[in-house]
């Protein structure tokens, strides 16, 4: 148990009659790098928000580091928030802040005995991180998507987590952008050591990136394997999704 750092246990997740999850069950090794596909509606991204807290699953546990999360009172969770990071799909940036006040709240929200000095050292390392240095005082909307993104994971990493979810992190990218930003995440990952888990259709980012890939398929793990196993499967499902339905050069 010691090496995992997230379990999910016999998770299910209702919306009115309609079953998103059912009873899906997976661990993440120390370090590991997890891909999620899944068909559209498949309960990929309501999986990460189950994890991050977000939403709340109706059956099942979620521990991390041997901890169930579910147990946690509220004040508890934003605690243990500190070490998970979530890269959105659009990034979600603030739109009304720079890119230095971007970085700057959640330090503030999270570190309060940080001094000013402290902060503006962090923010300006972490963006040295994303080969973004320049743009400290942009606003969003001076960012290209690709500058977005960087932006984005820089914030997500600021206040080192140990754990990084991301939720289609290369979506609306072009192919070139698309690798840099893959190639920065698993560096990032190797730099630090961090545990992710990255919901995707973006095969030329799954290649990159992962150790390992769960399918999710009827509300539950279908199938699970390398990246190579499962595009190179003779299931008629995966070929047919592999070759359709995943972001290909």
């Amino acid at each position: 148990m010691a090496d995992i750092v997230v379990k999910v246990e016999n998770l299910t997740k209702r919306f009115a009659e309609h079953t998103v999850l059912e009873d899906v069950s997976i661990e993440v090794q120390r370090a590991e790098n997890l891909i999620v596909f899944g068909k559209s509606g498949s309960g990929k991204s309501v999986l990460l928000k189950c994890i991050i807290g977000l939403m709340k699953p109706d059956e099942g546990n979620i521990f991390m580091n041997g901890k169930n999360l579910l147990d946690f009172s509220i004040k508890q969770l934003n605690t243990a928030r500190k070490d998970i990071g979530f890269l959105f799909q659009g990034a979600a940036l603030y739109d009304s802040m720079t890119v230095r006040e971007n970085l700057s709240f959640p330090l503030k929200r999270h570190f309060e005995e940080m001094t000013p000095k402290e902060i503006e050292e962090k923010v300006k390392y972490t963006l040295e991180l994303v080969s973004l240095e320049e743009a400290i005082d942009k606003m969003p909307s001076e960012l290209s998507g690709g500058m977005k993104k960087r932006i984005g994971l820089a914030r997500s990493i600021i206040c080192d987590p140990a754990l990084m979810l991301y939720d289609e992190p290369t979506t609306g990218l072009d192919p070139i952008t698309t690798k840099e930003i893959s190639e920065l995440i698993l560096n990032l990952q190797k730099k630090f050591n961090m545990t992710s888990i990255v919901v995707t259709h973006d095969l030329i980012c799954a290649e990159i990136i992962a150790d390992r890939a769960i399918f999710l398929r009827d509300s539950n793990v279908a199938f699970e394997g390398t990246i190579d196993a499962l595009t190179k499967s003779d299931d008629p499902f995966l070929k047919n999704f592999f070759s359709h339905e995943i972001i290909k050069v």
